[in-house]
């Protein structure tokens, strides 16, 4: 965490340091986590022992299956946002106007491969400016906070390499830095020493408009701790295919017999045998394999344990196994999702915590454009965990629940239903329309009626 003294001034000297801290303390562990997400794990880089020697280098990307399968879970549902108090509908309308269910799936997945996410707050360029949102790699961005027990933010940094055109060696960076008062934009070159002229502009919203987002405390990823158990099944898994190649090539041994007096002779039975599938013996004469046993069941149960292990640690639970069916009640699967149910209602807090500052800065504007401002303390946000639905289930919980909670409390539980205010809304139109078209039927039989 980076923390300035509140007696001290922010300077752009103070920002270029830490900016060459983030990226030497940080950038290299970064690349590392990326890269085994993507697939680029230690065992590509395993060389033979012998030159002959089959190796066979396996990844088995368990890191970008609990990266993936982790952050649908969390986030795989559109985020919904009911008030009671406020009125909502031009923050969602600039909400998905900025697409803001794609960052927060990005969001969500940066938080898994790297400990912690960053989304920047802007105004587009149009002639009617509105609050966008865009997520910034986490090698790219920090915040700067003081050293009260607050921990308020001070500054958002987001800076981004510059390149040479022909050589296309890095030869320094340009900086943004948002405080609650202004935009700081400079250069910086490749040694991280201030270079050119520094230009301000004022910050529309009045806050820091760079929001980090925690995947834990301790700001690490979630495969992050088991990259060991990651390169131990690669492992496993290389060293049985190379055990299985060695068998296919294994030596043959020949007694009692020569396939010939000198090397060209031997050469040409060799090819014949190759050709032909077949090798004549003579008279007392013996072929057989030269072959290394393995244990293969020592192999598979090792595989398997670790493989278990790796499911276990990371709360990731193995959706191929078969107490995963589809006909398996909703209790059933929540004990099931017990372990990574916990792990998510964490990752939940650090996630509202941004949406939150979100809202906050979408309010801002809104307030300059004469609209309402949202008071984020009365918004409730419902983050809907991405599981198979059991439909009639989940209809009789929000039918004994009715009266209990609102009924857009209720809706939001829907999965097919994205905009539950809306829904209500529509809900209780129709119902008045179904009363109106009622109440003329009664009046119409009523009035044939008196007539006869």
């Amino acid at each position: 965490m980076f923390l300035l003294n509140t007696t001290e001034e922010l300077t752009t000297e103070r920002i270029c340091e830490y900016i060459k801290l983030h990226r030497t303390a940080l950038n290299e562990r970064y690349e590392k986590l990326e890269s085994y997400y993507k697939g680029e794990h230690d065992i590509l880089n395993r060389r033979p022992k012998r030159r002959d020697d089959p190796c066979n280098n396996v990844v088995c990307n368990y890191a970008k299956y609990i990266t993936d399968i982790g952050s649908g879970f969390l986030i795989g549902e559109p985020v919904s946002y009911q008030s009671e108090e406020n009125d909502l509908s031009d923050l969602l309308e600039w909400f998905k106007s900025a697409e803001v269910d794609v960052q927060d799936n990005d969001n969500a997945e940066d938080q898994s491969i790297y400990g912690v996410a960053y989304e920047l707050v802007y105004m587009s360029s149009d002639d009617s400016p509105t609050p966008k949102t865009a997520s910034i790699h986490p090698s790219q961005a920090f915040v700067i906070y003081n050293n009260t027990v607050e921990l308020n933010p001070v500054a958002g940094v987001y800076y981004h390499e510059t390149r040479d055109t022909a050589t296309q060696q890095i030869n320094g960076y340009d900086a943004e830095i948002s405080t609650d008062k202004q935009y700081i934009r400079f250069h910086l070159t490749a040694d991280y020493a201030l270079d050119g002229e520094v230009a301000t502009e004022g910050n529309p919203f009045g806050m820091v408009t760079l929001i980090e987002i925690y995947n834990n405390r301790f700001l690490q990823g979630d495969f992050e701790q088991l990259i060991s158990l990651i390169d131990g099944y690669n492992k496993q898994q290389s060293n049985r295919i190379d055990d299985k190649e060695n068998f296919v090539n294994s030596l043959m041994v020949l007694k009692g017999q020569t396939l010939g007096y000198n090397q060209e002779e031997k050469a040409e039975t060799y090819q014949d045998i190759k050709d032909n599938g077949v090798i004549e013996l003579t008279e007392g004469s013996d072929l057989s394999f030269l072959t290394r046993q393995s244990d293969q069941q020592g192999d598979q149960l090792l595989t398997e344990s670790i493989a278990k292990d790796i499911h276990k640690f990371s709360y990731i639970p193995d959706l191929t196994d078969e107490h995963f069916a589809a006909n398996v009640s909703g209790v059933a699967m929540q004990f099931k999702l017990w372990g990574l149910l916990q792990l998510m209602k964490k990752k939940e807090r650090y996630i509202k915590e941004g949406l939150r500052y979100r809202i906050k800065l979408f309010s801002a504007i809104l307030a300059i454009k004469g609209k309402k401002p949202v008071d984020v303390e009365n918004v409730t946000i419902t983050i809907t965990r991405n599981l198979p639905k059991n439909l009639v289930e989940l209809a009789q919980v929000i039918g004994n629940l009715s009266g209990i909670c609102s009924n857009e409390t209720l809706v939001a539980q829907l999965p097919f239903v994205e905009d539950p205010e809306k829904e209500v809304e529509k809900a209780a139109e129709e119902k008045r329309q179904a009363q109106d078209e009622q109440f003329v039927m009664v009046s119409k039989s009523v009035n044939e009626n008196d007539e006869e």
